[in-house]
């Protein structure tokens, strides 16, 4: 039997993209439970929520309690067997939640199954993998090792871990993943991409205020004897700095020295490993035209393919290649760089 799965979409103001979250949504099968909490007040976000109402199950408009409220509320009006939610920033991947209903029919003991997620930046370009995802371990109590839009567990293995704590605003996830952690719920992860993420100078998360930092110490000192504390306190502060403080030259640099892990053959800023591939949701109004690319190449040139195009690049450059794409498919873009030389990827956007 196919599982069912709720997904809530609280909204807490109006956000440009909220419209591919929404179509991110749409082209899912199977279709999932959706739940919109509107609390924006905004009427660009209702003409939007309009566009897909024939998708949402439950909407509510108006204020409320803030953002874990609102997935609270989302879940028990529109309840599934297994729940997630996503931000109005948030989208998922074409076929993401096909594969968790088959992972969770295949390996009905799973209680928590979460992917990858690529990452784009305030000019919605792809800037590469989300480095913090990681496989299941203790390391998850401290540090979030999760991408939240790119987790989905079952409702009944959350209630027993006491569910979301409506009294955090900014880490409720990391929370939750570590009272279901240590509540002895299965957790399992795949390779695969299942979201994408804005990382934000604006987004709530990617601040390190006074609020964000006592509800990281909560969880940190919940968890942790006093020496793990520590190197997890420096970690989460090193991460605000690399990714939204330091100089791009400076953040690059200290990235590289943190280790040559690599996700599909893209290291941490970027570096091509030989052969690396990336997917690109697209979710426009109508088909693209064009795939624009930055790379830094010094050395041999690097040979870029994406749906049967192919182009090489000989030194670094912004280049564009023809590429049509239907909105809710992406496609799979491949790098291949010779050894002798450095590649590294910048950013990709369809166009």
């Amino acid at each position: 039997m196919t599982p069912t799965i709720s997904i809530a979409v609280p909204i807490g103001a109006y956000h440009p993209l909220l419209r591919d979250c929404l179509a991110s949504l749409a082209v899912q099968s199977p279709q999932p439970i959706i739940s919109v909490m509107d609390a924006s007040g905004d009427a660009r976000t209702a003409t939007l929520i309009d566009e897909f109402a024939r998708l949402i199950f439950y909407r509510r408009t108006g204020p409320d309690s803030g953002q874990t409220a609102a997935i609270l509320e989302g879940w028990e009006k529109a309840p599934g067997e297994i729940v997630g939610w996503l931000n109005a920033d948030d989208a998922l991947y074409p076929g993401a939640l096909a594969a968790v209903v088959a992972h969770f029919r295949e390996n009905p003991d799973t209680d928590v199954f979460y992917g990858n997620s690529v990452i784009i930046n305030d000019d919605n370009e792809v800037v590469g993998y989300h480095w913090a995802v990681e496989p299941p371990s203790a390391a998850i109590l401290s540090g979030c090792i999760i991408s939240q839009p790119s987790c989905f567990f079952k409702s009944a293995a959350c209630e027993a871990a006491g569910g979301l704590d409506a009294s955090l605003h900014y880490t409720m996830d990391w929370d939750l993943w570590t009272r279901l952690w240590k509540s002895g719920a299965r957790f399992r992860s795949t390779d695969d991409v299942f979201s994408r993420v804005l990382w934000s100078r604006e987004a709530k998360t990617g601040g390190f205020g006074p609020k964000r930092r006592k509800e990281l110490n909560r969880i940190i000192d919940a968890n942790n004897p006093p020496l793990r504390r520590l190197k997890s306190r420096i970690g989460f502060g090193l991460h605000h700095v690399l990714e939204y403080a330091a100089p791009n030259r400076v953040a690059d640099a200290m990235r590289s020295m943190r280790g040559l892990r690599t996700i599909h053959g893209l290291g941490r800023n970027g570096e091509i490993a030989g052969e690396a591939s990336i997917p690109i949701a697209y979710y426009g109004r109508g088909p693209s035209h064009s795939l624009q690319i930055r790379l830094k190449v010094e050395g041999p040139a690097v040979l870029v393919s994406a749906s049967g195009q192919q182009l090489e690049v000989e030194a670094s450059a912004a280049i564009e290649m023809p590429l049509s794409v239907r909105p809710g498919e992406a496609p799979i873009v491949r790098f291949r760089a010779d050894s002798g030389g450095s590649a590294r990827l910048q950013s990709i956007r369809i166009a």
